[in-house]
Order: structure tokens, then sequence, then C-alpha cells
């Protein structure tokens, strides 16, 4: 870790832009210079609001004029200053290479330089990006300190299905010993309820009406004696439509991290119990707002932008969340 105030962090930060709501670059800028980050933002795309809204316009940047924007960076001596690198969105095979190269010519100029690896590929089961991009990532893993794939994302870059606890743990072991990043969150996994440990469970794990099925985090970090720590983190999940919530989570990952520099379970139950507040927020907004509970995609655009991610009403979660809540749980594994 970067032994460094707050104040002199600068964060690259690689991802979609939208005009309007919360996504991408937009999710993650505000939540970082919140705690004293600064950001530099290199937006792979522009457009007018994110891909849920029945339509959008804008247009996306190709290779060579990420190429540029690098270059100019690096002619300026710009590129010297950058203490983390945070990628999510890019969706383009060609740009994934450009940034691989330049993530690998900055940690030259400083060795401890920090890339948070969002490898956004698909959820659900299905990829919503080309299947080229796939292998791509599996060699980017090898250049990342921190990934945070989701369950599926899991599933695809270690190429074994999920369906417990001990499956996830082998995964993520899998992602260690042929990725080479010794810090991995698997940021959402759907567990059997009779697989999920004692003290992870609220409620005994039981949905209700207005609190569905618990999801779970679970993180894995190599330490300094080649030991591998393992923890599971329980959240309560809300029925709803949400964008943006990823982005955010890496974003607050990286401010984590520095937090709690030997303990990766600790920064990420930090950003869970942030992440999940906000969440709440945008729930609560949602029903206010559509007078009714959201379930899947909505087809109005007014539904829809009631969904945007409540970041900027959320900051105190950003800036102190409750760590105490009896909701969100961890445990070692």
């Amino acid at each position: 870790m970067t032994d460094l105030a707050p104040e002199q962090y600068r964060v690259l930060s690689i991802q979609s832009h939208m005009v309007s709501g919360y996504c991408g670059n937009k999710a993650a800028t505000f939540p970082l210079q919140t705690l004293g980050y600064d950001v530099d933002v290199l937006n792979t795309v522009q457009f007018s609001n994110h891909t849920g809204y029945p339509s959008w316009t804008g247009e996306r940047l190709d290779a060579a004029k990420v190429q540029q924007l690098f270059d100019g960076l690096e002619t300026n001596g710009l590129d010297k200053e950058y203490t983390h690198v945070l990628t999510g969105y890019i969706g383009n095979v060609d740009i994934l290479k450009t940034i691989e190269n330049q993530v690998k010519k900055l940690k030259e100029k400083r060795p401890n330089l920090i890339f948070v690896c969002d490898p956004v590929m698909g959820d659900n089961g299905r990829l919503y990006v080309s299947p080229e991009i796939v292998p791509l990532y599996r060699e980017i893993l090898t250049v990342a300190d921190v990934i945070t794939p989701n369950q599926f994302e899991t599933e695809t870059l270690s190429g074994i299905k999920i369906t417990d606890l001990a499956s996830a743990k082998l995964a993520a072991m899998k992602l260690h010993e042929e990725g080479g990043a010794k810090r991995i969150v698997i940021t959402t996994l759907t567990l059997p309820s009779d697989q999920v440990p004692t003290a992870v469970r609220s409620d005994n794990g039981k949905a209700t009406l207005d609190q569905p099925q618990p999801l779970y985090c679970m993180t894995s970090q190599v330490s300094d004696d080649g030991s591998i720590l393992q923890h599971l983190i329980s959240f309560p999940t809300f029925e709803g439509y949400f964008t943006g919530t990823g982005d955010l989570f890496s974003a607050m990952t990286v401010a984590r991290l520095q937090d709690y520099p030997h303990s990766l379970a600790h920064a990420i139950y930090k950003v869970v119990c942030t992440v999940n507040a906000i969440t709440r927020l945008t729930w609560e907004h949602q029903r206010k707002n559509t007078r009714r509970a959201i379930s899947g995609k909505p087809a109005d655009p007014n539904n829809v932008h009631a969904c945007e991610l409540r970041l900027i009403q959320g900051r105190k979660h950003i800036e102190h969340p409750d760590m105490t809540s009896s909701t969100i749980l961890m445990t070692d594994i």
C-alpha cells in the first residue's frame, strides 16, 4: 500500500460517462473526491444516460483516441502522479489492450501503484460484452492488485461453477494461482441457506415481504506469509432496479484499502456498509416516486430516472458509514 495521506492520492479512473445519472465514472468520482482523493477521469464512452433507459445517445472512444489521451498525460509528466488506477466497464477489446499496456508502464514508473480492476463482463448468467474480452481479462489479472468480479464474472474467469461456499472458495483460489491478484472480492454471491455459516445469518437467512433473501460478498487475500485469508459478508437486498452500485463498490474499495492496508475483509466490510446504505436510500426513493415496488427494469423512462443511485443524498454514508448494523455480518471461512 502507498503510505500517503488521502489528499496525496491521485486516482486515474477509466470508465464510461453519463451526462445524466450515476453510473461509471459518475458513480466513482464523487465518493472518492468526498474522501479526499484527487480523481482524473478518462471516459471511454459519453452517453446521454445509461443504457437501462429505453433510448440513449452519445459516442464511444476508440483505442486510438484513448491512446492519445495517455500520450498527452505522459508528454506533460502528469502520469507520474497516479497512486491508483481504477477500471470499470470497458467493453472494447482494443481499448482494454491499450489500458493493460498503459498500466504496465505506470507501474514501471511507480511500482507501488495500486490497480483495482472491476472486470465488467456480465451478470445473471450471461455476458454483455464480446467473448473475445474474457481471455484478455484473464491476462489483465496478472497486472491487477485487486479484482472485484461478481459471481458470474468469477465463474467466467475461473472456469468453476459456483454452487456453494466450497466452490466459491475454490474459484477464488484458482484466480489467485492463475491470475496473480493477491486480493479478490466476489462482490455478490447467492448461496444455499444451509451452506451459510451461522455467524452471518440474519433472521436465519429468511426472506420477508420488504426484505428479500440476503446476498453475500466474499473476500480472499494472500497474506504476506503466503496463506490465504477468506471471509464472508452477508448483507440485505432490496427488491428494485439498481444501476451503478458495482461502480460505487469498486471506487469505495480504492478508498477503504487505505484505511485497512493489511485487512481486505475489514476494508470491504466498510465498503458494503456504504453501498448497502445508499442502495436502501435509492430503494426508498423508488418506492416513494413510483408508488409501488419495482421488479425488473422499468419500461417508463420516468421510472428508470427514479431508480438512479441516490449518491449525493447518501454522502454521510460515504464519509461515515454505520458499521454497527445487525444485518451486515462478517465471518472468516
